[in-house]
């Protein structure tokens, strides 16, 4: 019989000798399996957000141009584009709004809200991925003031229009205008942000706008490099920054602190939301692996000590260390392989339970899903793992005393050397489940920390929607303020309402910035609110000094504002009444107002964040200027408090309501302020969950390790355990020497385990809030529940030890 004949012949008696040992194999494939899916489901998220390459033609020549205002990411200005589009480096170039926006659409009698993209042809151009029905933008259409065009996305074409191919060329109602489809994306088209439909974003050529609120997306000539790319940037930027016509010294100094370069589109836009968490995740994954291996390797070791006695005969006989050991590699391919199968099994129904947890923008618009590279990584873990184990097993027996073996002395191969070796094991596992149980009870105290933090008003009983005016019917602030108007009264009469009230914000999660000129004719960049009557009240945010405003406080009266607690003491010396605050406007008079009142701080940003300083101004005396441009971008937030007594609103009664003094006004987001406010804390949420879940495995397979490790310690001290108790010994002198030495075992595996967390603090410590990785009270959890686990897992062999028979413990010997 030829090699390859033996080597097949050896791995099939090896694998009947295993399948007739089910549950040897099933604890085997069972504790690998739960390794391989916590590292697959870890890596598929890391996959799909990170590693995978974006869905465009040669994605490597995809970069954003622009200034970087974040660690990898930058964003552009209207000036900057023509300037970038024309760089040497650069085959092609768009240009999009760095947010998408809330937009009006119409179909006959029925309105609802999309979400809209806007951007030119060039973006779309770019990205290498042409229209799969149509066309794209003209010239026309992206010239400034020309015909409105609109492309809808694959999803929405498919879902809200029934994937009607006749759609192109016809029109859309949106805000209130018709405006031709001219094209379907196709649909591997992907993008962070999920959006319906993209506008023609009309970008002027000329424009001496230095506001950065876009993107510049551009794709590089074959010769050229990112590196290139981003000095050609910088030349360019700050030539523009040196012939400073239509930029101020302040626009200036910001450029100056916000270098101007090219980064790859995959970094800066797709990946930068995820990267740190993702990595993070894998890492922890990984430690569960660590601990499965562990766990195998122990089984596999006895495993093959059990065959000490036949592979000393065959040792005798002259068999090579590679005939020795291929029965045991052959068993650990197949426990690989099985286990890898049911892994992927684990994976896929974790994957799914945890869909709706992770964030739509780390996975490029997708569901997340195991893909040929996760299958192929969960079963390149699971064979490796396991082989390795195995190969521990071999090379452990292969230095066994044959003379002693064959002569019956080798008990089995059950040697003292064979439980040093599993004690080791038992350390390692420990101190790896002390860094990831550590790891879970850090991020569950920092969120008892974050919820612990007053956000300055109130959620609960607090409903909210969003409502941006149609354009077409509302074209006036006054417009616009004339809905509203009718809105808070028509929701003021809806049973079990206790306040109601509109802004262009709410209390946390979303923001607004301008700058205005203090008293002392500084300038600021300060959040900026307007607010109906009611709004403070709906949030029971307290009025600290002054007034809030009321009726009186109309279009035609003395214009005023309120100020945060933050605000009068940052900028108006803590005096704030009767000091006046200006808004400068580009187009028109400054708006100057009298402070008459000071209201109670917010943490607008979440409870991890400042409370920035804010002002407030009342939207019946809403400037032209800042209502074009939240017309164009941010819709309008409503606040209705319940009484307590009250269950909810009905959405559908809501929805009809509104229609009643706003024909065709569709409204979207609807949900009560608690979600919105829980929202704030969902990537700690996020973090404690999958961290959480991994820690649990680990301490349940080092706990199942530590037992097995202890029982077979045990029962190759049986002989010994029978001599000590024939001589006196009593019972609970043996139990307690048992429990001693896995005390000693437990306690150098927390020693380590927590010298290894201390060592990896730094990347843990950007994760958390109000706590360090030293935090006494995780730090405590931890080696008690580890403790507990470990002695609690030794208890049975303890006792199994302290009560054998001395009689049979002799006589088997």
């Amino acid at each position: 019989m030829n090699s390859l004949g033996v080597m097949l012949e050896e791995a099939r008696q090896s694998w009947r000798g295993l399948l007739r040992r089910p549950g040897y194999f099933v604890l085997a494939v069972l504790t690998l399996a739960l390794g391989v899916a916590t590292v697959t489901i870890a890596f598929s998220l890391l996959h799909q957000a990170l590693l995978k390459p974006l869905p465009f033609p040669k994605p490597d020549r995809l970069v954003t141009l622009g200034i970087i205002v974040e660690q990898d990411q930058n964003i552009a200005a209207p000036r900057y584009y023509p300037l970038l589009k024309a760089m040497r480096s650069v085959e092609s170039a768009g240009i999009l709004m760095g947010w998408t926006t809330n937009t009006n659409i119409a179909f006959g009698d029925q309105a609802e809200v999309v979400t809209a993209l806007r951007a030119d042809r060039g973006f779309v151009e770019t990205l290498g991925l042409p229209p799969a029905l149509g066309r794209n933008f003209n010239t026309d259409e992206d010239r400034p003031n020309g015909p409105e065009a609109v492309i809808l996305g694959h999803e929405f074409w498919r879902t809200r229009l029934g994937a009607d191919a006749s759609v192109v060329g016809r029109s859309l109602q949106i805000e209130g205008r018709a405006v031709q489809v001219v094209g379907v994306l196709p649909e591997a088209f992907r993008w962070p942000e999920r959006f319906d439909l993209i506008m023609s974003l009309q970008p002027d050529p000329v424009s001496r706008d230095l506001s950065t609120n876009q993107i510049v997306v551009a794709r590089l000539k074959p010769d050229a490099t990112v590196e290139g790319a981003a000095a050609e940037t910088r030349v360019v930027l700050s030539a523009m920054l040196a012939d400073s016509g239509g930029a101020t010294e302040r626009q200036q100094e910001y450029l100056r602190k916000n270098p101007p370069s090219a980064l790859p589109l995959g970094t800066s836009v797709f990946a930068r939301r995820s990267g740190d968490t993702l990595w993070l995740f894998l890492g922890a994954a990984a430690c569960v692996l660590v601990i499965a291996a562990i766990n195998l390797a122990s089984l596999m070791l006895l495993r093959a000590l059990a065959r000490t006695h036949d592979g000393a005969v065959r040792a005798a006989l002259g068999a090579t260390l590679w005939r020795l050991g291929l029965p045991a590699l052959a068993e650990g391919a197949l426990v690989g392989l099985v286990g890898a199968v049911a892994g992927l099994g684990l994976a896929w129904v974790g994957l799914r339970l945890l869909g709706g947890l992770v964030p739509s923008e780390w996975l490029r618009g997708e569901a997340v899903a195991l893909d040929g590279a996760s299958l192929a990584f969960a079963l390149a873990a699971g064979l490796a793992t396991a082989v390795m184990a195995a190969t521990l097993g071999v090379l452990r027996s292969h230095h066994v005393d044959l003379a002693r073996e064959l002569s019956g002395g080798g008990r089995g191969g059950l040697s003292r050397q064979s439980g040093r070796l599993g004690r080791v094991l038992v350390v390692a596992q420990i101190a790896v489940a002390v860094v990831l149980l550590l790891g879970a009870a850090l991020f569950m105290r920092s969120l008892q920390e974050l919820e612990s933090v007053p956000m300055g008003f109130q959620s609960r009983s607090v409903t909210t929607f969003t409502l941006a005016p149609v354009k077409e019917r509302y074209v006036e602030a006054g417009d616009a303020i004339e809905q509203t108007r009718r809105i808070l009264e028509r929701l003021r009469a809806f049973p079990g309402v206790e306040n109601v009230g509109a802004s262009t914000n709410l209390p946390t999660g979303s923001q607004l910035n301008y700058s205005m000129v203090l008293p002392d004719q500084r300038t600021i960049t300060g959040q900026y609110r307007l607010i109906s009557p009611g709004f403070l009240e709906t949030f029971s945010i307290p009025v600290l000094a002054g007034r809030g405003f009321d009726d009186r406080d109309d279009a035609g009266s003395e214009r005023v504002c309120l100020v945060s607690a933050g605000f009068a003491r940052a900028y108006l010396d803590g005096e704030p009444l009767g000091k006046t605050v200006t808004l400068p406007m580009d187009e028109g008079p400054n708006i100057a107002m009298r402070v008459i009142g000071v209201v109670g701080d917010m943490r607008q940003f979440g409870p991890g964040e400042p409370m920035p300083p804010t002002l407030y101004a009342p939207l019946a005396q809403i400037p032209p200027p800042i209502w074009a441009l939240l017309r164009e971008f941010g819709p309008l937030s409503y606040g209705v408090r319940l009484r307590s007594t009250t269950v909810g609103m009905n959405e559908r009664e809501l929805r009809s309501a509104i229609l009643e003094v706003a024909p065709l006004q569709p409204i979207s987001n609807l949900q009560p302020m608690e979600t919105i406010v829980a929202s704030t804390t969902s990537a700690q949420r996020l973090n404690l969950l999958l961290v959480g879940l991994f820690a649990g495995l680990a301490l349940l397979l080092a706990s199942v390790g530590l037992y097995a490790v202890m029982a077979v310690a045990v029962a190759s001290r049986r002989h010994e355990f029978g001599v000590r108790a024939a001589l006196g010994a009593p019972q609970s002198r043996i139990l307690r020497d048992v429990l001693r030495e896995a005390g000693w075992q437990i306690g150098l595996g927390l020693v380590i385990g927590l010298a290894l967390a201390m060592a990896f603090s730094r990347l843990v410590q950007s994760f958390l809030f109000g706590i360090s990785v030293a935090d006494p009270l995780a730090v405590v959890a931890v080696l008690a529940v580890l403790a507990l686990a470990g002695l609690a897992a030794s208890l049975v062999p303890a006792v199994r030890a302290a009560r054998v028979d001395p009689i049979q413990a002799l006589r088997s010997e």
